[in-house]
């Protein structure tokens, strides 16, 4: 039975350990904070010390300085970093796109891991009373007829990861909308739910679409990128990286990107450190701290 027990808690390295330490480096966005803290929490319970620092700068910026072991990035983010010129050329890049595309882009000393099971797809979001209003079919696409009937008087914000909305919703959805927007995801829901927005496209991940009650319109024709977590470490420590890596890529899927957004969202929420340990425990990876309880 103690053969099949979790591994122990993850505790911070200190001391040698600390000098010794993985750095995981990634951005400053909250949830790839936490994605990160759940690496750094399973290579810790695993006898591999990892400290994760979080930088100012994008992840792939962060690849081409090699200061770190490891870096978690999205690989929207990391293609575009890592090969402007090819990343434009791609139309309406998939996962698997992406993760080509930066593969391609990286030399000798750098490694890609298996990307998380999780892809981020956007959609376009809206009230209940907006669908009623217009007739969209509230399990429907962004394709739907009554949509494309009501996009030219409906205000849209967007996030400002996304490439320019207005030819993409125009070519695949024919859609104009009266204005478009550009916000953070928090401030397209409050700004949905309080009808200062129409719609917003947000990650179809986000905790406040079902919080809210809002409705989802699927981006069926994928106007915009799917783009997935990845960790790119250094050839250096690709021999020493533990089985754990694969399994968590694979454990983190579309549900695991909501249960982990959840946790952090809000004023409550939980900081991304807490938030990577309860599920690591949820799942099995770690064993439940003493103190809990």
């Amino acid at each position: 039975m103690t053969a099949c027990s979790p591994p122990p808690p993850a505790a911070e390295p200190t001391g040698s350990a600390a000098e010794r330490a993985w750095v995981i480096a990634v951005g400053e966005h909250e949830l790839d904070q936490t994605v990160a803290q759940v690496y750094a929490a399973a290579l810790n319970s695993r006898e591999t010390p990892a400290v994760v620092e979080s930088q100012g700068v994008g992840p792939g910026t962060l690849v081409e300085e090699a200061e770190s072991e490891i870096v978690i990035g999205r690989t929207m983010a990391l293609a575009q970093e890592l090969d402007q010129e090819g990343f434009e050329e791609l139309e309406q890049p998939g996962a698997a796109d992406l993760m080509a595309l930066i593969e391609d882009s990286l030399d000798d000393q750098s490694q890609l891991l298996e990307p998380s099971a999780a892809v981020l797809d956007s959609a376009l979001v809206i009230t209940s009373i907006t669908a009623e209003q217009n007739e969209i079919d509230t399990s429907g696409e962004v394709d739907d007829p009554e949509f494309a009937e009501a996009c030219d008087e409906l205000r849209v914000g967007v996030r400002p990861d996304l490439p320019d909305p207005v030819p993409l919703l125009a070519d695949l959805y024919d859609c104009d909308p009266a204005a478009i927007v550009v916000a953070g995801e928090a401030e397209l829901v409050e700004d949905v739910i309080t009808a200062e927005l129409d719609a917003a496209i947000l990650t179809a991940s986000h905790p406040s679409i079902q919080e809210q009650g809002l409705v989802a319109l699927t981006d069926a024709q994928r106007a915009f990128p799917q783009e997935q977590f990845v960790p790119v470490i250094s050839a250096d420590i690709t021999e020493d990286i533990p089985e754990v890596t694969a399994e968590l890529a694979q454990a983190l899927d579309d549900d695991a990107l909501v249960t982990l957004r959840r946790l952090i969202d809000g004023d409550q929420g939980l900081s991304p450190e807490e938030a990577a340990e309860y599920w690591l425990v949820q799942e099995g990876f770690i064993a439940e701290p003493e103190d809990w309880g």
